[in-house]
């Protein structure tokens, strides 16, 4: 299964894309993924669902329950996803050629249940006018419908710092339907949140976090991802997993040749 040989979009539809972004704050790209590498993505993802025991200790670990964080150390195939030209060519309209990932999850909404994305919040907390840090993505391996959870979003609301209350955000948001393979994003400082699902299935979905090259991320992913993934990746991917924007910890490390410097140059 390759995602990294895909044709790229015309540049009318980038176009479109920076200018839904810019004003309601999101945008869809239908068809991302076909079938085959939806169901097969879906099928490991509900695996690793079901393997999942939650942190005793840690009250953050059993709302994340339906977030599995570690997704990218279960199977190459979802490693395999941050090679697709077409994802580097619709972040980068917003957030430059060099942008990394901060976090990448799942999201799944149980048969007639709800998860912790199903509050009313944003992804990103800075707020920096007509300067975006985050964008979210969402690829749906399900379709999204009214009926099992589809997404409310408030749109425009990335453009304020101002904190929108339940009643407004309950009077002007609209909800992201969506067929199965598509790919939904999002400026991370749009107000939105997960519905509640109100099926027998389960809704899948995977997401990413993305955030600019200086920025830091959740995880230490070049260390937390196995070396037999990441080495199976292309350069776009182990960029993005953050590759090229390591820390040095020794003096070694930091009097290396240009070319083989762990934090590359001119990132911006």
């Amino acid at each position: 299964m390759e995602f990294s040989n895909l044709t790229l979009y015309d540049q009318s539809r980038i176009d479109e894309h920076v200018f839904h972004m810019e004003s309601r704050g999101y945008d869809c790209f239908e068809s991302f993924f076909d079938e085959s590498k939806c169901d097969y993505l879906r099928n490991n993802l509900e695996m690793v669902i079901k393997d999942y025991t939650p942190f005793q200790a840690s009250e953050r670990s059993l709302l994340d329950k339906y977030h599995m964080h570690d997704l990218l150390n279960k199977d190459v195939l979802f490693a395999k996803t941050l090679e697709d030209p077409r994802l580097q060519q619709i972040v980068a309209s917003i957030l430059g050629d060099f942008w990394i990932m901060y976090a990448y999850t799942s999201s799944s909404l149980p048969p007639n249940g709800e998860n912790y994305g199903s509050r009313i919040h944003i992804d990103c907390p800075r707020w920096i006018p007509n300067y975006s840090t985050n964008i979210g993505v969402i690829w749906a391996l399900d379709d999204f419908t009214i009926q099992n959870g589809a997404t409310y979003i408030l749109p425009g609301s990335h453009n304020t710092k101002l904190v929108p209350s339940k009643e407004l955000f309950d009077n002007n948001s609209v909800r992201l339907t969506c067929k199965k393979g598509s790919l939904l994003v999002f400026n991370a400082r749009v107000w939105h949140k997960a519905g509640i699902n109100l099926t027998n299935e389960f809704r899948h979905a995977l997401t990413m976090n993305i955030c600019r090259p200086f920025m830091k991320q959740r995880m230490d992913w070049v260390r937390f991802i196995p070396k037999e993934i990441t080495d199976k990746l292309n350069a776009q991917a182990r960029r993005i997993i953050g590759f090229d924007t390591r820390i040095p910890s020794n003096l070694d490390e930091f009097f290396q040749p240009e070319s083989n410097r762990f934090y590359k140059a001119n990132q911006e």
